[in-house]
């Protein structure tokens, strides 16, 4: 049953998430070819600060959908409802934080771009994105319960329809009139349409939501909520930190230009995290029911086989981001959107290290490890922050990048996998580093077999898209398969693979 949900889910996100980013392509498209590209780098740059400002949620919403995995197991309708309710006051705090803390920021906006340019209404875009954000968390409460019950699919099917007919129409008032204003006017009430229509759709659902009890939990279950709370929220700084402050540092140092150029790359790291992202997502919930229900040394083997998988499949995404991001941007959006080699394989470097942390965090948050590495983030944050504005005033966008992979390699990579064996599976990490060591090597191997079978080509941009898109297909696989087809996770994640497909 849960690898056919895992599947179910898989399967409509990736086909939701595959039709709205082709629309978000092109409403992209059109946004560059139709505004400057201040106004483009200025949509970066209030994203990442309303990411900064949604820090105010605290960790909330990973908490409480945890703490959902045994009531929705034993069908317990009163502590579920106990828990949406204490969602929903936590989320209104949430709300009148953000959008308070965001108005009071308005008047230091031009201190945040170097050599800010004369963008009229540049402080009504910002409170315009604000109150997107605080709209988002209206009604938002009651979407947990499909999370913990491994109905993904059903969240993403609704927002992601919406978010299409969104684009549509911003596409529609950028063609016809060019005006930013109009294209920012209609995020606000898609944002409400989702979520009062993802609302409704779990009060059909799950009908206990419709009760006019009100049950409330206990003090020790609020005390524990609380400091799991407190452990996420630090985890939230350290994530927010490493990838959502690049725009921030860019603009401060660089300028609203540079900011849009990081964009473009970002748009394509978005498509690749949301698939891939959105999918592991997935099996939190079929990881913390297997963990419940299975001894530890079976939740080490799915651990070990699912890792495995987590590396093979970054490997491949890693290979094809560098190897085709540039052509593709050039294609679409021009080379002045482009960043230099040197600064990409920075970019696809820490968008791997990144990506194999992801199972590791999947497993130790499905334990409930939240609190035992509370302060790795803040120290995580502090490294990225000082590093990467001590070497941007030397190397520029490079520094920035630097930054980021520095605070990772230094506490995130091993901090993680320690806690998980040392807490979760009660095991020493040699085994987990040594594996990680040749699979490490088997990436290295594939991504510059890869680069060398590229070297040869020199054609015109869609004709290099296609070949190294071919190229980039088949051999980081290949060399993955023919490396590792002895080892037994190998075997084990066929296994997964074929069971999934049968059922």
């Amino acid at each position: 049953m849960r690898a056919k949900l895992f599947f179910k889910n898989s399967f409509i996100i990736l086909i939701t998430k595959l039709l709205c980013y082709l629309v978000d392509f092109a409403c992209r498209t059109i946004l560059i070819h139709t505004v400057s590209m201040e106004y483009v780098g200025v949509t970066g740059l209030f994203t990442n600060i309303i990411s900064v400002l949604s820090l105010s949620e605290l960790g909330f919403s990973t908490v409480l959908v945890y703490a959902m995995y045994a009531p929705l197991a034993q069908k317990d309708e009163d502590k579920l409802l106990a828990l949406t309710n204490f969602y929903k006051k936590a989320y209104r705090m949430v709300a009148l934080t953000i959008g308070g803390v965001g108005l009071c920021l308005t008047p230091f906006l031009p201190y945040v771009i170097n050599d800010c340019p004369d963008l009229p209404g540049l402080s009504l875009f910002y409170v315009l994105y604000l109150a997107n954000t605080v709209a988002s968390y209206c009604f938002v409460y009651k979407q947990s319960l499909f999370l913990a019950d491994q109905k993904l699919y059903i969240v993403n099917s609704y927002s992601n329809f919406i978010r299409i007919i969104r684009c549509l129409v911003q596409i529609i008032i950028l063609v016809t009139t060019h005006n930013f204003m109009l294209y920012l006017l209609v995020l606000l009430p898609f944002t409400l349409l989702t979520n009062i229509i993802l609302s409704r759709r779990a009060q059909k659902e799950y009908s206990f939501l419709n009760s006019d009890r009100h049950p409330s939990l206990a003090p020790e279950e609020k005390k524990t909520i609380f400091q799991n709370v407190y452990a996420v929220f630090n985890h939230h700084v350290g994530f927010t930190v490493l990838n959502s402050t690049d725009n921030l540092l860019i603009s401060f140092f660089l300028g609203l230009t540079v900011v849009s150029k990081n964009e473009s790359y970002n748009m394509v790291l978005n498509l690749l995290r949301s698939f891939l992202y959105t999918m592991l997502g997935s099996l939190n919930s079929g990881i913390g029911n297997y963990n419940a229900t299975k001894t530890k040394e079976e939740t080490h083997t799915l651990f070990e086989t699912l890792h495995f998988g987590g590396f093979w499949l970054f490997t491949f995404c890693t290979a094809g981001f560098f190897f085709l991001v540039n052509p593709f941007i050039t294609l679409f959006w021009g080379e002045q959107f482009l960043f230099s080699t040197p600064v990409v394989l920075l970019i696809s470097i820490n968008f791997f290290i990144t990506g194999i942390r992801q199972i590791p965090i999947a497993f130790k948050e499905s334990m409930g490890l939240l609190y035992q590495d509370r302060y790795k983030p803040i120290v995580e944050s502090i490294i990225n922050l000082v590093v990467s504005i001590l070497l941007a005033k030397c190397l520029g966008i490079s520094g920035i990048f630097i930054g980021t992979f520095v605070s990772m390699v230094s506490t995130s990579l091993w901090v993680e996998p320690y806690v998980l064996f040392h807490y979760g599976f009660q095991r020493s990490t040699k085994t987990f580093w040594l594996k990680n060591i040749r699979l490490l090597l088997v990436a290295v191997i594939s991504i510059v077999l890869t680069w060398l079978c590229t070297l040869p080509f020199d054609l015109p941009v869609i004709a290099l898209l296609f070949v190294r898109g071919f190229i980039c297909l088949i051999v980081p696989n290949l060399v993955f398969v023919l490396l590792t087809f002895k080892t037994p996770e190998f075997h084990r994640l066929l296994d997964i693979v074929r069971q999934a497909i049968k059922k």
